[in-house]
């Protein structure tokens, strides 16, 4: 068992299984929070759960807490779609991550995007954590869309998920999260909802970045100089807990709360 540092728990990290979009191999993952004596960490690919049981094996050889997640598409009507974060605290929950993301696949596939509504994200609440709030995410998108979309998205989860429901902060450099970040801290005081520090965790160290980009750009059968295509960011490595810790330096409980 490694020593517990509580400070900053990961919850972002997207692994091979996040089909052509990851690059986070599972036991660089481990051995990762071994080094940072990080007690738990969590694997929340892009809708599926196909690295979990890898995943939980390679944790419990290193005494590390796994935590089981998934990026889940999330399509209703009178909002953008988008991804939401969504972790299991129970067996409960895992049991209703199976039950939601084999309902994406099985009932609700759309050209290449498996997602699920809120009417089921109701159903299958129990013992599931939400977080929202990710660059990706469906807060994100719905805030840079028209803010009373996100308004109303907030009374949503918040009524479906209570207490298990969290917002997350990203820090990036990039200007235009300035806005959602103040938006996100308001809402945060208004609601009494925790807010959570995350990053998004592509691959394992920042001089990957090139082969990062590469791999989304084969993905989407583009150049790597097309501009009309999905690009990997400078950012989007696994970060240190001194990084975060800096990163977040005015923002301590942001990092407790994880």
């Amino acid at each position: 068992m490694i020593s517990k540092k509580l400070e900053f728990v990961h919850l972002r990290n997207y692994t091979q299984y996040s089909l052509s979009k990851g690059a986070l191999r599972i036991n660089e993952l481990v051995d990762f929070c071994k080094k940072e004596l990080i007690p738990a960490a969590a694997i929340t690919d892009y809708n599926n759960l196909f690295g979990c049981l890898e995943f939980c094996i390679e944790c419990e050889k290193s005494g590390i807490q796994p935590i089981i997640g998934i990026n889940i598409l999330v399509k209703n009507q009178g909002f953008q779609k988008g991804n939401l974060l969504l972790l299991c605290k129970n067996k409960q929950g895992y049991h209703n991550l199976v039950k939601l993301i084999s309902r994406a696949y099985l009932y609700n596939y759309d050209s290449n995007d498996p997602y699920i509504n809120f009417k089921e994200l109701s159903k299958h609440k129990e013992g599931l954590i939400c977080l929202a709030g990710g660059i990706y995410g469906i807060l994100t998108k719905n805030f840079q869309e028209n803010k009373e979309f996100s308004n109303k998205l907030i009374d949503v989860l918040l009524d479906i998920f209570g207490k298990d429901f969290f917002l997350e902060i990203q820090r990036y450099n990039n200007q235009n999260y300035l806005a959602l970040e103040k938006y996100i801290v308001e809402k945060s005081l208004e609601f009494k909802i925790p807010i959570v520090a995350t990053n998004e965790n592509f691959y394992l160290d920042k001089n990957f970045y090139k082969t990062h980009d590469a791999l989304l750009s084969i993905a989407q059968q583009k150049y790597i100089d097309s501009e009309d295509r999905l690009k990997s960011n400078q950012e989007f490595y696994l970060r240190s807990v001194n990084d975060m810790k800096s990163l977040f330096h005015d923002m301590p409980v942001a990092l407790e709360n994880t």
